[in-house]
């Protein structure tokens, strides 16, 4: 039983940490809000326009982006679906201090991109690398028609020790590349915002209501498949240590009623001492709550502890970094979860106990003295 609630906090508190870190590695990264503004078709209208004078006022910080969703393909015939996301230079060198990354060269040059490490990776590119860029409805065009494409030649590869950018985006300064490009359909501008307060964004949203074909997204409305799926993990998690300390609990009972079935006799004594059974019932209640209060004492004991060691000292070089989202093995103890585990244990402890003492009111002191006499 102890065990069982030390896994369970201790799981919870790790899985809790996981969560803030993941959501603090994806905003060094993503902008707050994306809007998009379909009308607009010159990059250099960005940082003009009337939405990013409404979102200035509101204290935001506003930079226009390029989004594109391209085809790679290298001099030695890989081939790699990927995005292209075009910045201006200041906002690129912003973007890579949030990730400790520094460019080796302050700006880039024509035709020069950044890739992501696990991008380049798959293709077999290297730094100074030339790559073919193809837009994807170029492949929609007869087989006679050569479909438009441009080379771009890797600058530096980066990592930003967010999976998702990593592995299928490249950035490239807004005017320097892709410049052919800027008729595709599948080309989009828009604003990157960024708050003071990513988690208060409402009055950013509703600043925006006035503006009829501007589409607003929100950074977690942009992300909500991964922390779906970071909350059903946990969940599931939870069921089954939840299900294993019920099952320890059930281990509990049984000890109960077994010890109950061992003391008929001293049971009977009690009873013809002048106890009566309700008597008789609390003492044995108050012997499985004391078991109880030992077993979930010392279960919340040693997985907050651990808890707390892991939040002091992260377990580093446990896990691969090319394989898990994070290496890095956290812990974040909440005192409110600590609460919920005792609370709910100590009940369903409580009512465990008062259900198994309940057979000493279906005995007979004088039957049980008879038989143990027997």
């Amino acid at each position: 039983m102890s065990f069982s609630f030390a896994s369970l906090i201790l799981v919870l508190s790790v899985m809790t940490a996981l969560n803030h870190n993941i959501e603090t590695k994806t905003l060094t990264v993503e902008p707050h809000l994306v809007v998009a503004l379909p009308e607009v078709s010159d990059a250099r209208v960005l940082e003009i326009h009337p939405v990013a004078s409404r979102l200035r006022d509101l204290g935001a910080k506003v930079s226009g982006f390029e989004h594109q969703d391209v085809i790679l393909r290298t001099m030695d015939g890989h081939f790699r679906g990927a995005q292209v996301r075009g910045l201006s230079q200041d906002s690129l060198g912003e973007l890579l201090k949030t990730t400790s990354f520094s460019l080796k060269k302050e700006t880039l040059g024509d035709n020069e991109v950044l890739m992501g490490s696990d991008l380049a990776a798959s293709l077999g590119v290297f730094e100074g690398d030339t790559v073919m860029v193809v837009p994807p409805e170029g492949l929609l065009l007869p087989l006679s028609q050569i479909p438009q494409f441009e080379k771009v030649i890797v600058k530096e590869i980066i990592s930003t020790q967010i999976g998702q950018v990593d592995s299928s985006v490249i950035f490239f300064v807004q005017g320097r590349a892709l410049k052919t490009f800027q008729k595709a359909a599948s080309r989009k501008l828009g604003l990157e915002v960024w708050t003071l307060n990513p988690h208060r964004l409402e009055k950013y949203v509703e600043s925006l209501r006035v503006f009829p074909q501007v589409q607003v997204e929100t950074w977690k409305q942009r992300n909500s498949a991964l922390f779906l799926a970071l909350r059903i993990e946990k969940t599931v998690i939870t069921f089954f240590l939840s299900v294993a300390s019920l099952l320890a609990l059930f281990s509990l009972i049984s000890v109960i009623v077994l010890l109950i079935s061992q003391k008929r006799r001293e049971i009977g004594l009690l009873q013809a001492l002048g106890m009566s059974r309700s008597q008789v019932q609390k003492l044995f209640w108050k012997i499985s709550l004391l078991l109880s209060a030992l077993g979930l004492g010392t279960g919340v004991f040693l997985g907050s502890s651990l808890s707390l060691y892991i939040e002091k000292n992260p377990v580093k070089g446990l896990l691969p970094a090319d394989v898990y989202y994070d290496a890095v093995i956290p812990a974040e103890w909440e005192f409110s979860l600590v609460v919920t585990v005792l609370l709910v244990g100590g009940c369903l402890c409580a009512v465990g106990g008062w259900y198994s003492s309940k057979v000493i009111l279906e005995s007979d002191p004088s039957r049980d003295l008879r038989s143990k006499a027997e």
